[in-house]
């Protein structure tokens, strides 16, 4: 059966494991994927979930289209094909490189979050804890809106954020109490070490518990949360619009070649040692991964 939005999800999670599975013929003026996106963290949740119950499809973020022309980035599993036209896609122009497309990806989930709240351009610092792709992406979307100094909160061997201007790598939580602070990692509790009274905290990482956040701490301090997940209560045209919009910096600004240690391509049909590092936690250093399908 052919799903609403997609069909041939070429990795499915079964028993705890990822599964690899023959292509299906995509319908007619439907497009094939070229490569795929990885989000560790949604991986290991799904992972975890086909335990329990029943199979899940891996990922949500493939590029469909033409190999030399426009593309197209679209919430489907990895390696599926879907509809160029697909109300929910992001447009990618023609001859853009899939590690911008990877780390516009997560930058746009930070914009998004960040996008109905005050002008950033009155904070001097905020801090992010995490050290994957959700937290590079972050850092770059406060280097766009002009913070001048981040502090990221990791215990990450190598993280990649060390490589960029103006940000400061700890593994405990730094002195002090901070306007803005953004969790990536889905233990948002923490945040309370470093918010100051009156400050936000973003949740950008998908909380892992529902009662780790204290409410009347929050409460007492006066201190805001804001979930940023990246569908919730953003119209596709403003996904979109924010999507071009951070392509195009991030294109200007990350330099791919001389980053190498940001990026991993794997042959979509050859990832079993990579999920067998990321279910024994061992996770991949590079934070971008892309899927290749033939």
């Amino acid at each position: 059966m052919t799903d609403r939005h997609y069909v041939g999800a070429r990795i499915i999670f079964r028993r705890g494991a990822a599964t690899h599975v023959l292509p299906k013929p995509a319908p007619n003026g439907w497009m094939a994927a070229r490569y795929s996106v990885v989000s560790p963290g949604t991986e290991l949740r799904r992972l975890a979930a086909s335990e329990r119950g029943d199979d899940h499809p891996a990922g949500y973020m493939t590029v469909i289209g033409l190999p030399e022309g426009e593309q197209r980035l679209v919430p489907v599993p990895h390696g599926a094909a879907a509809q160029f036209e697909d109300r929910r896609a992001l447009p990618i122009p023609a001859g853009t490189r899939p590690g911008h497309v990877a780390v516009a990806r997560f930058q746009l989930m930070a914009a998004l979050g960040l996008h109905r709240w005050p002008p950033q351009s009155r904070l001097r610092e905020a801090v992010v804890f995490g050290g994957g792709p959700l937290a590079v992406g972050c850092v770059l979307e406060l280097k766009r809106l002009g913070v001048p100094q981040v502090v990221v909160v990791t215990s990450h061997p190598q993280p990649a954020v060390v490589e960029l201007p103006q940000v400061t790598v700890v593994s405990q939580p730094p002195n002090g109490t901070f306007q803005l602070v953004i969790d990536c990692t889905g233990r948002s509790a923490q945040a309370l070490d470093v918010v100051a009274p009156g400050g936000s905290v973003g949740l950008l990482g998908t909380p892992r518990d529902e009662t780790s956040l204290p409410s009347a701490v929050f409460h007492r301090r006066g201190v805001a949360i804001v979930g940023m997940h990246e569908l919730a209560g953003h119209p596709d045209e403003l996904r979109q619009e924010m999507f071009r919009t951070v392509l195009r910096w991030v294109a200007r600004t990350v330099d791919i070649d001389g980053m190498p240690g940001w990026f991993d391509t794997i042959p979509g049909d050859r990832t079993g040692p990579f999920y067998a590092a990321l279910t024994s936690r061992q996770r991949p250093t590079p934070p971008f991964v892309i899927l290749e399908w033939p």
